[in-house]
């Protein structure tokens, strides 16, 4: 149920009562969907591309993370919003570099980022506390989430070792369920109607960005 402004434009921004993790999912539906469906990321989970296209893809995203790191990280020091999403276990920059060097050695390997990408990386860096808060959500959660399945399936496609993907283990996290239950339950104490609308927006992008992303690798 959206709100409609005096102007006459609709915003994403409910009451704020509902769940803010509900309406985020709910919100973002379309744009996750149209996200996760790029020819690029369907083919290269389904085993139809070459192990080199999985290296392509985390050499994209590690700018990205890198700049999510970075930023969250300087955030957190001075805003309680930001401070209350923090966590360091998440990161993965350092995952992927060293991924990367056990696969092609110290420094070989990873790509420069492709247009789109540095985009996204500036976005990130240049992004409100709210809108940086989208951007963490959809990587990490979206990682906790999916990790363990991308990585088997990997594995399975590519023959990629199981200690060249520390991308996506998170075994220093004893209980996955249970953090990502503490985020989204840390997610609905948003109330603040301009936060959330922000926030939603900036979501939406973010999906919007990545699904770019895949465009361009499939180019």
């Amino acid at each position: 149920m959206a709100i409609t402004t005096t102007a006459g434009e609709s915003t994403a921004v409910q009451d704020p009562a509902t769940s803010f993790s509900t309406l985020l999912r709910e919100a973002t539906r379309e744009e996750h969907s149209d996200a996760e469906n790029k020819g690029f990321i369907t083919r290269l989970m389904g085993g139809e591309l070459l192990e080199e296209d999985y290296w392509r893809l985390l050499s994209q995203y590690l700018p990205v993370d890198v700049a999510l790191e970075e930023a969250i990280s300087a955030a957190a020091e001075h805003d309680a919003l930001a401070a209350a999403f923090h966590d360091p276990r998440f990161a993965r920059a350092a995952a992927i570099r060293e991924d990367f060097a056990r696969r092609f050695g110290e420094h070989d390997g990873i790509d420069a980022p492709l247009p789109v990408t540095q985009r996204y990386a500036v976005r990130i860096r240049e992004a409100s506390v709210p809108q940086l808060l989208a951007h963490h959500y959809l990587r990490y959660l979206g990682d906790l989430s999916g990790g363990q399945a991308i990585g088997a399936l990997v594995a399975r496609h590519y023959g990629v070792p199981r200690e060249q993907l520390t991308m996506w283990d998170f075994s220093d996290i004893d209980a996955p369920k249970r953090v990502k239950d503490a985020y989204r339950a840390q997610l609905d104490e948003i109330v603040d109607p301009r936060v959330r609308e922000d926030y939603l927006d900036e979501a939406k992008l973010g999906y919007q960005l990545a699904g770019e992303m895949f465009r361009a690798l499939d180019a």
